[in-house]
């Protein structure tokens, strides 16, 4: 396996993680846990006042931004990668299939899902500069 591949696969999981625990920064049972949200507006100010925050070594949620078009976009930053070292094709290709699971199995996202939340994930390298942009709608995670 290429290091590329390595790097991909640690940032789809970093990506499934942050999905499941949405920046709340608890990560043992034992830490208290915030009231779970109760809608779509207090979810994303409850990652936002999480955020910036590394979910791994790779990768950093920087905020999340809820519309008026029903989407919800996560954007994210590479701290450690220069956007023209990845190919946006390939990146994108890898984390797809990990993401549309998450979404359609995740309980956290139910909500989400039951407002047919379009998901948008943006992506930029280091440098600030874009390396991707792609979104999962509900015909993809239903």
């Amino acid at each position: 396996m290429k290091i590329t591949e390595i790097s991909y696969a640690l940032m789809g999981f970093a990506l499934c993680i942050t999905l499941q625990t949405a920046c709340t920064g608890n990560t043992s049972p034992e830490e208290t846990l915030p009231a779970k949200p109760t809608t779509l507006a207090s979810a994303t100010e409850l990652i936002n006042n999480r955020c910036p925050e590394m979910v791994d070594t790779e990768t950093r949620l920087d905020s999340v931004r809820l519309s008026r078009e029903n989407q919800l976009s996560y954007y994210y930053t590479l701290p450690n990668k220069e956007s023209s070292g990845i190919n946006p094709s390939a990146f994108n290709a890898f984390l797809l299939a990990g993401i549309i699971d998450n979404v359609r199995s995740n309980p956290d996202l139910r909500m989400h899902r039951d407002s047919s939340i379009t998901f948008v994930f943006n992506y930029r390298g280091r440098n600030g500069k874009l390396i991707t942009e792609f979104s999962v709608g509900p015909e993809r995670y239903r």
